[in-house]
């Protein structure tokens, strides 16, 4: 056989491979997809940690648990180049399906895989996942884009936020930020969940115009709760009595009563069923 038979053969053998392995992935069949990797495969994917073993069956069994029915994986652009023992896979991978919650992701993301052949064919190496993110100083993934997206590069950029942005980690993110909905009137710009389908890794919230995130805890990474202490929220309103009692009827607890302080302003203190501790405070009007 010829150098290019050898190599048109090696790149049938190949796709069929990532075929069945992209078939595993639709119908959530762990050992399947992990039958097609190498004992020491690396995967580099888009949720932490930044370098992983495709070895965790408990892990991808977790992951798939998540999702609600098959999952819907399609490739586009898929480029196969093979020589001698090792190959190398490039394309643009479509996922999609149903969370548990309700949730219906579906995005594109690069794929780079990375095959060396064995005595037991073709297998997986080296995997590679990732998605671009907006150079607007915000960090935010592109998980907006598809295929025929194109970028305007005249298009202004976001401005970066400005002042000190707030960042909680909290024992229930997503109960935090709807507490904070109902209680000061957040508007939600953002959020982003982790492998599990339930924590949030990231929320991004509104509130009296200024940016709030949340996030819940990871201790499996190092991050795990800790009760908070020693900060307040302040809120600069102007009318402090309607955001107290909108808060109060809530559910925050008055910590310190609304009224008008030593120095002059109008304050109180109040606690969300988190432990976070809020201030109200408004300038004290002439007829006051």
């Amino acid at each position: 056989m010829s150098g290019t038979e050898s190599r048109t053969a090696a790149v049938a053998e190949i796709k069929a491979v990532i075929e069945d392995w992209a078939e595993a992935i639709r119908r959530k069949d762990a050992s399947r997809v992990l039958a097609h990797g190498t004992e020491d495969s690396v995967i580099f994917s888009l949720a932490p940690p930044l370098k992983a073993s495709d070895s965790d069956p408990d892990g991808l069994e977790q992951w798939f648990s998540t999702w609600k029915g098959p999952l819907g994986f399609t490739f586009q652009d898929l480029d196969i180049s093979a020589s001698g023992n090792v190959a190398f896979v490039t394309a643009l991978a479509h996922l999609s399906g149903e969370k548990h919650d309700g949730q219906k992701p579906a995005l594109w993301y690069r794929l780079t895989l990375g095959l060396k052949r064995t005595d037991r064919g073709w297998k997986i190496a080296h995997q590679h996942e990732s998605v671009p993110f907006y150079m607007d100083g915000s960090l935010k993934a592109a998980v907006d884009l598809d295929p025929k997206s194109e970028v305007d590069w005249q298009a202004p950029s976001h401005p970066p936020m400005a002042g000190v942005v707030a960042y909680l980690n909290v024992q229930d993110a997503n109960a935090t930020a709807e507490f904070y909905r109902r209680a000061f009137d957040a508007k939600e710009e953002d959020r982003k969940y982790a492998e599990d389908g339930k924590r949030l890794i990231h929320c991004h919230l509104t509130i009296n115009g200024g940016a709030l995130m949340l996030n819940d805890p990871f201790p499996e990474f190092g991050y795990p709760w800790k009760p908070p202490e020693g900060f307040v929220l302040h809120l600069i309103v102007d009318d402090a009595d309607f955001w107290w009692k909108r808060a109060v009827e809530a559910g925050a607890q008055v910590t310190m009563p609304l009224e008008i302080a030593f120095w002059g302003d109008y304050y109180g203190q109040l606690r969300d069923p988190f432990g976070i501790t809020w201030g109200i405070v408004a300038p004290v009007k002439k007829n006051d």
